[in-house]
């Protein structure tokens, strides 16, 4: 979304700095909570060092962001601290400072304590205020989550992906391969002795490494589309949204669970290993956007194998 907006959304241009009216700080915490109006969130000809998102991407998910939202309230007034500093900070309403924020300062200002909460007693202040969609935006602009801050369907397509998903098909890709290449390198033992197989715990890092390995492959293979099935459900979906991760995720709760104290007796004749599990669960987590770092290094190692430069 870099040529026209759509009727309806809010402006977004780029410029050297707002106008002295943005610099304006008369209205900036008078009469908590915010009630200002940012009707022009302006955008510098190079973004801060803090802001981790290719401009593209930021331009596309702030002009539906304000879409969504509106100008009036918190996450407009997020949009506009973080990218410029020309405005108060929308969760602690702390003065402008005049300068963008360091990608600590927002991530700080992302997890504060609110500041002028309408949420009356015994509801929780995120559910007032726009304040789940200002941590949001301001998370996902420093890099504290890869989740897109917007309501909209299949709003991975602010940022070149499918449907919900936080990566596009080609990252997913290179993750997976990634995982094969490190399999072909060292993968568990085929066939597998009986006693091993009921002891999973017990193995060394590189049989549980590929355990893992194998579990974020299987996972990235079929939301590819590349293999019909699901791996632990076995549902046959056509091409994955990421609705349909959640019936994988459940199931892998149970494999994750095979030998651990609350958990259920090891059963390798009905489920596979329980790292399988922990890194189907870990891909799930990656192409959504819950978590930042993927599933393996670029060593294609997973936890139980971390390189150092990933520790």
């Amino acid at each position: 979304m870099t040529g026209p907006l759509p009727d309806g959304y809010p402006s977004l241009r780029a410029s050297h700095g707002p106008p002295a009216a943005y610099r304006d700080q008369a209205d900036a915490v008078s009469d908590h909570p915010y009630r200002g109006t940012v009707t022009t969130v302006y955008l510098p000809d190079e973004l801060s060092p803090a802001v981790v998102r290719p401009r593209p991407h930021v331009e596309a998910v702030l002009a539906q962001s304000l879409h969504e939202m509106g100008p009036r309230g918190r996450t407009a007034l997020a949009w506009q601290w973080a990218l410029t500093g020309t405005r108060p900070s929308p969760v602690t309403l702390s003065l402008a400072p005049g300068c963008p924020p360091s990608r600590e300062e927002i991530l700080a200002e992302a997890a504060a304590e609110p500041e002028g909460s309408t949420a009356p007693p015994g509801v929780p202040a995120d559910f007032r205020d726009q304040f789940r969609e200002t941590r949001a935006v301001l998370a996902w602009l420093a890099g504290g989550t890869d989740e897109v801050p917007v309501h909209a369907d299949n709003r991975g397509r602010f940022i070149g992906a499918r449907g919900d998903y936080a990566r596009t098909d080609e990252e997913m890709r290179q993750v997976r391969e990634l995982t094969r290449d490190a399999l072909r390198e060292g993968d568990l033992p085929d066939p597998m002795s009986a006693s091993d197989a009921r002891h999973p715990w017990r193995w060394e890092p590189g049989w549980m490494n590929a355990a893992w390995l194998r579990g974020v492959r299987d996972l990235l293979d079929w939301v590819l589309g590349e293999t019909a099935a699901a791996p632990l459900c076995g549902r046959s979906v056509g091409l994955p949204s990421t609705s349909h991760l959640h019936y994988e995720d459940a199931a892998a709760n149970l494999v994750v669970m095979q030998g651990r104290p609350g958990g259920v007796p090891v059963d390798p004749g009905r489920y596979p290993p329980p790292q399988y599990g922990e890194g189907l669960q870990a891909a799930i987590r990656w192409v959504r956007g819950e978590t930042a770092a993927a599933p393996v290094d670029a060593a294609g190692r997973g936890p139980y194998l971390y390189s150092s430069d990933r520790r």
